[in-house]
């Protein structure tokens, strides 16, 4: 593993210099937020496209539905306010409150419908999610700030990779899943926000990556073994970079204008 991390770090600083420093931070921003917002939301079942999350974005309630339901569309209209509230202040210390909040803001306008639940409040019914039964969900929500402190201390002392301390938490949060719902988008946005706080980049699962996702997420329960979430982590950022990389220096370097008549092939 620690040969994966050091070319994902070695990728990190080409990332940087290639696609980062090339936008202005909010534009770089605002990528992020729609492309991680999207993706975020359909690992989940959502329907919205990038460029129809991209619109939403612009137009807000107002966009004209075609195909997609209003609840898909404040589900993702929350996780544009749950993204602002985290990374408005990525500074912020990890506390039991934060996540509560985060989960809040996400499920606002979707969870009542749902789940019958308010938002920002824990479960108070056993969880499953296909074919997982998470642990007893009273003892789950009790383990809560054990989780938030361990992952607070971890952070400060950055004795650990920032993949791994995110991975870490990650994968515990996941299977404690103290929520009624929104634990994986939640636990992802807190995932993003530790990475955040050692300027790393978004780490983005798409639905290509679902299955792997969970498969990594079952592996490292069952061996009790986190480096299996950590390697997937890792692997599906590096791809992740190299393909925005690859993308730039393509239509940089390979990018050609004709006003030529096509050459259209003799009957």
């Amino acid at each position: 593993m620690n040969e994966l991390l050091r070319k994902y770090d070695s990728l990190v600083l080409e990332y940087n210099k290639t696609i980062v420093e090339s936008f202005s931070i909010q534009d770089f921003r605002e990528y992020n937020e729609i492309l991680f917002s999207a993706h975020n939301c359909a690992v989940e079942g959502n329907t919205f496209t990038v460029d129809e999350t991209r619109e939403l974005r612009q137009q807000g309630i107002n966009l004209k539905l075609h195909n997609r339901s209003l609840y898909e569309a404040y589900e993702i209209l929350d996780h544009f306010k749950a993204y602002d509230f985290l990374f408005n202040n990525p500074d912020q210390p990890l506390t039991e409150e934060l996540i509560k909040q985060t989960q809040k803001i996400l499920t606002e306008n979707t969870i009542k419908f749902s789940k019958g639940y308010e938002p920002g409040e824990y479960t108070d019914t056993q969880m499953a999610a296909g074919d997982t039964v998470f642990g007893d969900y009273k003892t789950s929500i009790a383990r809560m700030p054990s989780l938030i402190t361990s992952t607070q201390k971890a952070i400060e002392k950055a004795e650990l990779h920032p993949l791994d301390i995110s991975a870490r938490f990650h994968q515990f949060f996941i299977y404690l899943h103290p929520f009624p719902d929104g634990n994986g988008r939640t636990g992802r946005l807190i995932s993003n926000f530790i990475l955040a706080k050692f300027n790393q980049p978004h780490l983005i699962i798409g639905t290509v990556e679902k299955a792997a996702y969970v498969d990594a997420l079952k592996q490292s329960a069952k061996h009790q073994d986190t480096d299996i979430l950590t390697v997937f982590f890792a692997e599906t950022a590096i791809s992740r970079m190299q393909r925005e990389i690859d993308q730039q220096k393509n239509l940089t370097q390979n990018f050609t204008m004709s006003f030529k008549p096509t050459q259209k092939g003799k009957a």
